[in-house]
Order: C-alpha cells, then structure tokens, then sequence
C-alpha cells in the first residue's frame, strides 16, 4: 500500500507539510527558549502542521474523505443530537401544551 492509497491525491501536500513541521522542530529545538528565539519555528511548524491538514482534506477520496466534509458532519451531529433528544423526551415529538419560553411556567 503506497502514500497515494493511504493519503489520497493530496500525499504530496502533506508530506511537504510534515517536512516542513519537522524543520520547524529541529530549528525550535536548537533555538534559545524565549519567546523571542521560538517565534519563527513555532510559526514555521504550525504553517507545516495546517498543509498537511489541508493536504489530506482536499485530495481525501472515497470513506476518508468523507470525514473531513463539514457538512456531513454536522448532518450527522444534528440526526444524532435528535435521536438523542427524541430518547430523552420519550421518544414523542408532540407538544405537551406547556410553555417553551424557559421559566419553568413561573
């Protein structure tokens, strides 16, 4: 199984992100350990970090890519809350006359 089957069409993007992390923390680890000597290999490590995340999610096909797709997400977050809710209630969507305004009918 190669990097292309296991990455999708974005494996390049991600191993140059990781690659560039990687320079990020070999130059972190020998700089001096105030915030000013670690600003750049901080900033350089999270630019590394975000294009290997934007590399899987734009060239991920097929099941994996399914899972980086925000809109299936919270599709599927907002069946699961009303599976959820509807369990909570009784499993009933009737209204039962009383008031939905929050003050406990005070």
């Amino acid at each position: 199984m190669g990097l292309e089957e296991t990455l999708g069409d974005g494996w390049r993007q991600v191993m140059g992100g990781l690659g560039l992390f990687l320079v990020g923390a070999i130059w972190g680890s020998t700089a001096e350990t105030s915030i000013d000597g670690m600003f750049w290999p901080l900033v350089v490590m999270m630019l590394g970090a975000l294009g290997a995340i934007l590399g899987m999610s734009l060239g991920a096909g097929g099941a994996h890519g399914e899972s980086f797709d925000l809109k299936t997400a919270v599709d599927d977050m907002t069946e699961k809350l009303n599976e959820l809710q509807a369990k909570l209630t009784g499993g009933s969507d009737d209204d039962d006359g009383g008031s939905d305004d929050g003050d406990g009918g005070e």
